[in-house]
C-alpha cells in the first residue's frame, strides 16, 4: 500500500528540503483526525494540541466526519498519523471488507473514553420502540453516530425513518417538531445538549441494556441532571449504553521518519497525561486508563514498551515516599486541580512529578 507524502501534495515544500537550518527549526508534526467541530472527538484532539504543542512537537487537529471516515483518512489522507475511532467502526469495516488490504495498518496507542448514546426526543416519545417509522436524525453518512445508530436499531428490530443531517441541524429540526428524535454519540457532557433551552419538552429516552446489544456496546451509562440540567429532571438519571473510543495510529515502518515522529508523540502524550486531567480540558480524560487494552486491536509497539517501562511498581510509588515528599506531591495535585485520580492515574502522575523534581521544576 502506498500513501502520498505531504511533499507530493505541497511541492513547494520541496524547495526547503536542502536547507539544514530550515529543517532543524521545524518541530515534529503530527496530524490527528478529530470529528465534527462541536463534537467530543474534536474537543479531545484540541485538548491534545493545547497540552502537547511545543518547540519540539506540533499537533495539527483536522475536522472530520466521524469514525468510519476517520479510518479511511488515517489510511490514505496525506499528513494524518492519528485518528479517534469508535471501536464498532473498525468492527464494521472488517465485517464489510472495507479497505481489506489496509486495515492491518491500523493500530492503537490507547483506549480513551466511552461514547454515550444520547437519544433526544419529542415529549410524546418515551421509548425506542416509539420511534418505529418515525423520522429520526442520526448524523451524516460515515459518522460514528450514523453507523452505531443503524446497528442498534437493527439489533432491536426497530425501523425508524432515518435522516442524515448534521447534529446541530437535526437538533433545530427536533425543536421545530420536524423529526421525532435526534441521536448523537459522544463523551458527556455534549455541548449540543448542554445548551438546549429549558421548557422545550425535549428529553432523553433510555437505551436499556440487553444481551444482544451487550455483544457490541457497553452497558451501565447514565445521563444525569448534572450533565444536562435542561433535559434531565433533578434527581433523575437516564440509562444508556456506550461504545469505546480508541486513539488509533497508522502503523508506519519502524525506523521511518513518520514512525519516529509518532514515538515522540507517545512519549510526550503519556508523560504529560496528568495535564489533561485539569480544567478546562474535557471531563472524559478522567475516564482514561492508558494501560487498558482494546480487544481486537494491536497496540503500537512503542506505546506498549512505554507502558511496560512505566507500569505501577516500575518506579517508586507515592506510598513508598517520605512524608515531606508525599506532602509536596499532594500540593502538586491540588495546584493542578487533579486530586481525585484512579490508582493508575495517580501512579502515572507520580512518575511525571518525579520527572519534574529531577529537572528542578
Amino acid at each position: 500500500m502506498r500513501r502520498r507524502s505531504l511533499l507530493s501534495v505541497f511541492p513547494a515544500a520541496a524547495l526547503f528540503a536542502g536547507s539544514r537550518a530550515f529543517a532543524a527549526a521545524q518541530p515534529v508534526t503530527i496530524g490527528i483526525m478529530g470529528g465534527e467541530i462541536d463534537g467530543t472527538f474534536m474537543r479531545i484532539a484540541t485538548d491534545l494540541t493545547s497540552v502537547l504543542n511545543s518547540n519540539e512537537l506540533r499537533m495539527i487537529p483536522v475536522v472530520g466526519k466521524g469514525s468510519l471516515q476517520n479510518i479511511g483518512d488515517l489510511l490514505h489522507l496525506p499528513g494524518v498519523d492519528l485518528a479517534l475511532i469508535a471501536s464498532d467502526a473498525l468492527t464494521y469495516a472488517q465485517a464489510n471488507h472495507l479497505y481489506p488490504d489496509d486495515l492491518s495498518k491500523v493500530q492503537y496507542i490507547c483506549k480513551l473514553y466511552d461514547n454515550d448514546v444520547h437519544v433526544c426526543a419529542r415529549p410524546e416519545i418515551q421509548t425506542l420502540a416509539d420511534l418505529q417509522g418515525k423520522p429520526v436524525n442520526i448524523d451524516v453518512d460515515g459518522a460514528g453516530t450514523n453507523l452505531s445508530s443503524r446497528a442498534i436499531f437493527k439489533i432491536l428490530g426497530i425501523t425508524p425513518d432515518f435522516r442524515t443531517d448534521e447534529p446541530t441541524i437535526g437538533q433545530d429540526k427536533l425543536r421545530r417538531g420536524e423529526i421525532a428524535a435526534n441521536i448523537y454519540l459522544g463523551g458527556k457532557p455534549i455541548r449540543l445538549f448542554v445548551t438546549a433551552p429549558a421548557g422545550s419538552g425535549l428529553h432523553f429516552i433510555p437505551v436499556p441494556a440487553n444481551e444482544a446489544l451487550e455483544k457490541v456496546y457497553l452497558p451501565g451509562g447514565q445521563l444525569t441532571h448534572a450533565d444536562y440540567p435542561t433535559l434531565v429532571p433533578d434527581g433523575d438519571a437516564v440509562e444508556t449504553m456506550g461504545v469505546g473510543v480508541t486513539l488509533a495510529v497508522f502503523g508506519w515502518s519502524p525506523g521511518s521518519v513518520r514512525y519516529r515522529n509518532v514515538v515522540a508523540f507517545v512519549d510526550a502524550f503519556f508523560s504529560k497525561f496528568p495535564e489533561l486531567l485539569k480544567p478546562p480540558h474535557h471531563p472524559a480524560w478522567h475516564n482514561v486508563n492508558l494501560a487498558a487494552a482494546q480487544p481486537g486491536w494491536v497496540r503500537f509497539p512503542p506505546a506498549e514498551a512505554w507502558l511496560a517501562a512505566h507500569r505501577p511498581g516500575a518506579t517508586p510509588t507515592p506510598a513508598a515516599a517520605g512524608a515531606d515528599t508525599q506532602a509536596q506531591f499532594d500540593a502538586f495535585l491540588t495546584q493542578r486541580g487533579v486530586q481525585h485520580l484512579t490508582p493508575a492515574q495517580r501512579d502515572a502522575t507520580w512518575a511525571y512529578f518525579q520527572q519534574l523534581r529531577a529537572q528542578g521544576r
